[in-house]
């Protein structure tokens, strides 16, 4: 989750003519969860943009994922991870390839395995080992036919 303080906020909806948008110099994490930083492209008028959006998680990225559609479509997924799924010893933010979940036969708790570019796989589950996985599931994939609906 992401949190929005009031000093934050720059007023430039006014400006801009949209009054259900709000700007903001920063947001704050509070979690020390992954999360994902995406780049869709937008179809707007006769012209396509392009914009960051950052998710705070699985579902959220499900979400958008299924509000693909001609209007919205995803161009690239990062995964942003903290150094205990990284291994590492701070943030990492790599491309994402895939996420499946599976289950975990011993404990039969969702986990998450994210596949990213390098070779890397993270997997998110504590005491679970990849041989008590059953049944993965795609929640994502890079592959060009599952990017744009």
């Amino acid at each position: 989750m992401f949190i929005t303080h009031k000093p934050a906020e720059i007023f430039l909806s006014a400006y801009l003519g949209d009054d259900s948008i709000q700007y903001w110099q920063y947001v704050e994490q509070t979690t020390h969860c992954p999360w994902f930083y995406v780049r869709v492209g937008r179809q707007q008028g006769g012209e396509a943009l392009a914009s960051m959006v950052m998710l705070p998680s699985i579902s959220a990225l499900e979400q958008l994922l299924n509000e693909q559609g001609a209007d919205i479509w995803l161009l690239d997924v990062q995964l942003v991870s903290p150094a205990y799924l990284n291994g590492g010893d701070g943030w990492k933010m790599e491309r994402l390839l895939e996420v499946r979940e599976t289950v975990d036969d011993l404990s039969e708790e969702a986990v998450y395995m994210y596949s990213l570019e390098g070779g890397h796989i993270y997997t998110e589950a504590l005491g679970s080992s990849t041989s008590d996985l059953q049944n993965p599931r795609i929640i994502f994939s890079a592959t060009p036919a599952s990017r744009r609906a």
